[in-house]
């Protein structure tokens, strides 16, 4: 065999022990990221309306009764401050929001949380209105309580975890244009998170969220706590329910003290008679005039 004849041969061997590439698959097309599979978060709260108007609360249901009567008299001027407030903003002048709205009283037990949820029920009838209940009585929750809600965050969380995403948290409810902003856990430093700067950036965006939505705040007693004198700060309008024939006056003027400075202060007197009512339901007025006198039931 000739060298030719002996290279030619060594080359076949080669080419037969070599495998042939793999053919290349043709390129496949990506589609969009899609998140991982699992529930949904929960953000609906299912509001037992019967009982609730069984304890007296009012319900869309009943929207001619006694008690949604005067809620629409306490509401009215309320709604009617937010509009004057959007006009005097577009003349520059700088305040809190006027739908930042905050319940609170001088004692525990004068029934600002009934009038919270009751005003909060009237309001949430306007048609061109939606509104956000927030649970801000962060030590005690009377309002989530009174709800039934057993959500597990809230405000506590918004304020501590330092988020900007202040309508986590939020629920829905049954209620058409109605949802609820649970407490959270219990914290200590409730006084010192609602003067923090997160308190105004969360309070600013519930309320540049929808200029619609009327944000009512159900907050503790002031002259309990120092957390409500200090959330009247971030508030456009605060509303003060006093018990009729029951709050000392002395009470009544130490609280009055705290909102000093404060704009928008009204009076709700709550739990009267029909003869101190003058044959009215609640009265509402403002603060620095003379309050007209309502009557309540339950705390």
């Amino acid at each position: 065999m000739s060298t030719i004849e002996k290279a030619a041969a060594r080359l076949a061997t080669r080419q037969r022990g070599t495998r042939p590439p793999e053919p290349v698959p043709p390129a496949r097309e990506v589609g969009p990221l899609r998140p991982a599979a699992g529930p949904p978060p929960t953000r609906f709260c299912d509001l037992d309306l019967e009982q609730l108007r069984q304890r007296g609360f009012l319900t869309p249901a009943a929207p001619r009764s006694a008690l949604a009567q005067e809620m629409r008299r306490i509401k009215r001027p309320l709604l009617l401050n937010i509009q004057k407030a959007i006009a005097t903003e577009a003349n520059g002048t700088a305040q809190p929001p006027a739908n930042l709205i905050m319940i609170t009283s001088a004692l525990p037990g004068e029934g600002k949380t009934f009038v919270s949820i009751n005003l909060a029920m009237s309001m949430a009838a306007e048609l061109d209105r939606r509104v956000l209940l927030v649970d801000a009585d962060i030590a005690r929750g009377d309002l989530s309580q009174q709800l039934g809600i057993h959500a597990e965050r809230g405000l506590s969380d918004l304020l501590r975890e330092n988020s900007y995403l202040s309508e986590e948290g939020v629920l829905t409810t049954n209620v058409e244009r109605l949802s609820v902003l649970p407490a959270g856990p219990v914290v200590d430093n409730v006084d010192e998170l609602f003067a923090s700067a997160q308190m105004a950036l969360i309070a600013r965006a519930l309320a540049d969220a929808d200029p619609d939505r009327v944000i009512i705040f159900d907050a503790s007693p002031l002259l309990a706590t120092t957390e409500a004198a200090v959330l009247a700060q971030r508030m456009g309008q605060t509303v003060m329910v006093v018990e009729a024939n029951q709050t000392p006056q002395d009470a009544v003027g130490q609280a009055l003290t705290q909102l000093d400075g404060c704009a928008n202060v009204s009076l709700v007197l709550n739990k009267t008679t029909g003869k101190d009512a003058g044959g009215y339901g609640y009265g509402y007025g403002a603060y620095g005039q003379e309050t007209t006198t309502a009557a309540a039931e339950a705390d």
